[in-house]
């Protein structure tokens, strides 16, 4: 038998919903040497190893699969995922566009977004002083020319990600990486539900500044020009919170 982690003080509390099967399978996962990309035992072995129906442990995985840790391929078995923060996406969406309140004058407040403003913009200060003055002059003049793409509306969406994947690209932190990504995405995605704004030449002169101060040696000035380029959406929130834009 398993040698979980059974003692409930110690237990790993994945989600306040999730089946008690998947937990302990969960728990079994992180005591074990298995690493990302190595299979798990077949179904039966595990219904025997846990003391489970087969049923109980294919509901399991299934819930272990939805939350990106398993990862069944075709005609091979079920293996441990490469651990991608890719899978938060989705629940950062619903957590970014559904978590709103309203006061009472009628005005929404998107806290959801705003919070995910937040977060993402102090990681990217955080990253953009950290790359200031390792930037290359050629990785310098590809970012202005992501930059100068976002004039056109077609392609700004596309340039403005791979400007951020540019920009980080020599982070050794993968998981920040990732983050960047997944925070992109997200507030990409939840941010449809906001008013559009007119903010194009806004938009490639704050890209072309950041490009400019991580060229440079100055992390307080990236930093900063970091901080205002988040501006845009900042407003685009306060007339979100306008009922009459609602």
């Amino acid at each position: 038998m398993i040698n979980a982690m059974s003692d409930p003080n110690n237990a790993v509390h994945l989600a306040d919903n999730l089946n008690p099967a998947a937990q302990r399978m969960f728990e079994w996962i992180l005591s074990s040497e298995l690493a990302p990309g190595d299979p798990i035992p077949i179904e039966q072995d595990l219904a025997t190893q846990f003391g489970m129906a087969r049923g109980t442990v294919r509901e399991a995985v299934r819930e272990l699969r939805a939350l990106g840790i398993l990862e069944v391929r075709r005609g091979l078995g079920t293996y441990l995922s490469t651990a991608s923060a890719s899978t938060i996406r989705p629940g950062l969406v619903y957590r970014s566009a559904k978590q709103i309140s309203t006061d009472v004058a009628g005005n929404k407040h998107f806290t959801g977004l705003r919070e995910m403003v937040e977060v993402r913009a102090l990681l990217e200060c955080s990253l953009v002083a950290q790359v200031t003055g390792l930037v290359s002059e050629e990785t310098g003049r590809e970012l202005h020319t992501l930059a100068a793409r976002m004039d056109n509306p077609k392609d700004s969406t596309a340039a403005d990600r791979q400007f951020h994947r540019t920009l980080y690209a020599g982070v050794e932190n993968q998981l920040a990486r990732e983050l960047i990504d997944v925070f992109w995405d997200s507030l990409n995605l939840a941010g449809l539900r906001l008013p559009p704004a007119n903010t194009v030449t806004a938009t490639r002169a704050d890209h072309d500044l950041i490009a400019d101060c991580v060229v440079g040696n100055d992390p307080e000035a990236s930093r900063e020009a970091m901080w205002n380029h988040f501006g845009a959406i900042r407003e685009r929130l306060g007339r979100a919170g306008d009922n009459r834009d609602a």
